[in-house]
């Protein structure tokens, strides 16, 4: 998992009533992603007759590991502090859902996810590039994430109660941290910080793969569904491989 590098300008924080603070640049080329991601599922309805769309709510929970921990770390100002090291996901997802009936029993699906992120992370005395020097800090931050699972998915017959299988890609979009903590100054003595940085990052992809059962109920389906996801790379993402129990909502039901 990678961890931020508190020498790079795209990190800021606010010590004591100074401030030190840096913005990475490349945040309106973020938001260009995100609209374009935005922007297909939009369009995606467009490619059916109003018949043929479901709309609804999908919400998941992890049943595989979805943590990261390191070894706690302390530093000295007189007496100790010491504090954990890690970075994790809490343990639950949810968004909006459409669903777009093709034929043949497939049907296009897509997605918007919300997640949140945390990271602790306690060091003591640290040398930067520069001749910079940090005598010390914990701090713990956190940040929105917004998943767009793009899936296309087959279900096996009309059926009240029917399997399906679903696969194609989840795009991730991580938003900036934002914390507080405490650092060392040249004194050895702890001052209040605030913690600002940005991932860098415009999307991250995962490979997506999913079976479960469309139950239909009146004119709402319910659809359980175990999903797995293969992250393309371990930038800002605690694990790479994720089981997750998904359950979703949709109007009006297929038949």
């Amino acid at each position: 998992m990678y961890a931020p590098d508190f020498s790079d300008p795209a990190v800021g924080r606010t010590t004591g009533s100074g401030s030190l603070s840096c913005m990475n640049t490349d945040a309106f080329g973020d938001y260009t992603c995100l609209a374009r991601a935005c922007l297909l599922a939009a369009l995606l309805p467009c490619l059916a007759p109003a018949q043929a769309i479901s709309v609804g709510v999908t919400g998941g929970v992890p049943i595989s590991p979805h943590s990261e921990s390191y070894s706690p770390e302390c530093f000295d100002h007189g007496s100790p502090i010491c504090g954990p090291n890690g970075f994790f996901v809490k343990p639950y997802s949810i968004g909006p859902t459409i669903d777009v009936k093709i034929r043949w029993g497939i049907s296009a699906q897509v997605g918007f996810q919300y997640e949140r992120f945390h990271q602790d992370l306690t060091r003591g005395l640290t040398p930067f590039h520069g001749g910079i020097v940090n005598f010390g800090e914990k701090y713990s931050v956190s940040a929105n994430g917004w998943l767009f699972p793009l899936l296309l998915k087959y279900t096996l017959g009309r059926r009240r109660v029917a399997p399906f299988a679903d696969a194609g890609a989840t795009l991730r979009h991580l938003g900036p941290f934002d914390g507080k903590g405490v650092q060392l100054d040249y004194y050895y003595q702890p001052q209040p910080i605030s913690i600002h940085f940005d991932s860098g990052r415009n999307l991250d992809v995962a490979i997506t793969a999913g079976a479960g059962l469309k139950w239909r109920i009146s004119v709402v389906d319910i659809t359980p569904e175990i999903r797995f996801l293969r992250w393309t790379s371990l930038y800002y993402q605690p694990v790479q491989n994720q089981a997750m129990l998904m359950l979703g909502l949709t109007f009006p039901a297929r038949r």
